[in-house]
């Protein structure tokens, strides 16, 4: 995962008379009134865009920090576009300001902004980001219209911010192909530095269109947490099933870790038993909260990815939670010396051993 409307803007003349001489002129603004944005009189807007390095193959919240740089005119709605390969999944506008938001899945459209001279507003735009690590822009637009309407009202993006709506996504993954109906899908990602893996299953059939998206965010990608009380590897896997229109699915999946023989012997703790999965999740869930590895989103010390907070901590095992997700199922060796864990989740989360 626009209404028609326009606004008439009347500019006042005043004809002043000279000994020798009449003049018209065009006066300022009354008090309450603006004048037209036109090819002659530009109107400006800076915007920012935060994260600029959002996570490949997940659910990103973007931060889009509009100004008007105009005077006197204000600014009335604004519309984003999301980048090739996105999926735009919500839009919102800050808490109390004024303004409206709507979304497809590829472009949200605020309207009412009523955004006065030298005021700033705060747009935020949830969107699945694709897998790749290229770079990408977002489009935007913006009129002094509150309806997004009309023509001759258009404000002009301030050249300094070309720059803020171009980023790079971070991480790699891989995406199943759109499933056929009543089927499952898998897909899995590696990591180059380590050798661990991921691989993800749906465990039961799913609609048609649906993927299913593996990825590994290793050192460096801005991806990181932790739970209080265990070390872990330094990659952290995403996982998700999404639908056609790029928004995640709450379908069972069946995720399975590797963890190379050579990072297991690294870490001190070369049985399979004792590797967890630190998982971390925007839906609350069952930790083990005996050893206080649980830290939910609205504390100021959560986790926060690609501008979202999470709730994180150390799964259960399945046998405590009756099976139900997300949970550990099983801790093993192969026959490489390679430790297996194997869990359960829903959604569009994050874990690593």
């Amino acid at each position: 995962m626009p209404k028609a409307g326009f606004i008439v803007v009347r500019v006042c003349f005043l004809v002043l008379a000279a000994s020798m001489l009449g003049l018209a002129m065009l006066a300022p603004p009354a008090a309450g009134q603006t004048s037209t944005c036109s090819s002659t009189t530009k109107c400006f807007f800076a915007v920012n865009v935060a994260p600029s390095n959002p996570t490949a193959g997940a659910s990103n919240s973007f931060t889009f920090t509009i100004q008007n740089e105009a005077s006197p005119q204000q600014l009335g709605a604004v519309q984003i576009s999301a980048p090739a390969g996105f999926m735009i999944t919500g839009a919102s506008v800050a808490p109390g300001a004024p303004g409206t938001a709507s979304f497809t899945s590829s472009s949200a459209l605020f309207q009412d902004l009523s955004l006065a001279p030298g005021a700033s507003t705060t747009l935020t735009v949830s969107a699945t980001v694709s897998c790749g690590s290229g770079s990408y822009q977002w489009g935007i637009a913006a009129k002094q219209s509150n309806n997004f309407n009309g023509s001759g009202n258009d404000f002009q993006l301030d050249p300094k911010s070309n720059n803020n709506l171009s980023g790079t996504a971070t991480g790699t993954c891989t995406q199943s192909p759109p499933c056929p109906s009543g089927t499952t899908c898998s897909a899995s990602a590696s990591s180059s530095t380590t050798g661990d893996s991921v691989t993800v299953t749906t465990s039961s059939p799913v609609p048609q269109g649906d993927v299913v998206v593996a990825g590994i965010e290793g050192t460096g990608t801005g991806v990181s947490y932790s739970c209080p009380t265990y070390t872990s590897s330094p990659d952290v896997f995403s996982f998700a099933a999404f639908d056609a229109n790029g928004v995640p699915q709450s379908i069972p999946l069946i995720v399975t870790v590797r963890i190379d023989k050579s990072v297991v012997s690294m870490s001190g703790h070369p049985g399979a038993s004792s590797w967890q999965i630190c998982y971390a999740s925007t839906t609350p869930f069952n930790a083990n909260a005996v050893s206080g590895t649980y830290t939910p989103a609205s504390d100021p010390a959560a986790a926060t990815i690609g501008g979202v907070a999470y709730n994180t901590g150390l799964l259960l095992g399945c046998s405590t939670t009756q099976g139900t997700p997300p949970c550990v199922q099983s801790q093993n060796k192969n026959n490489a010396g390679d430790v297996l864990v194997t869990f359960l989740a829903f959604g569009d989360p994050f874990g690593h051993p």
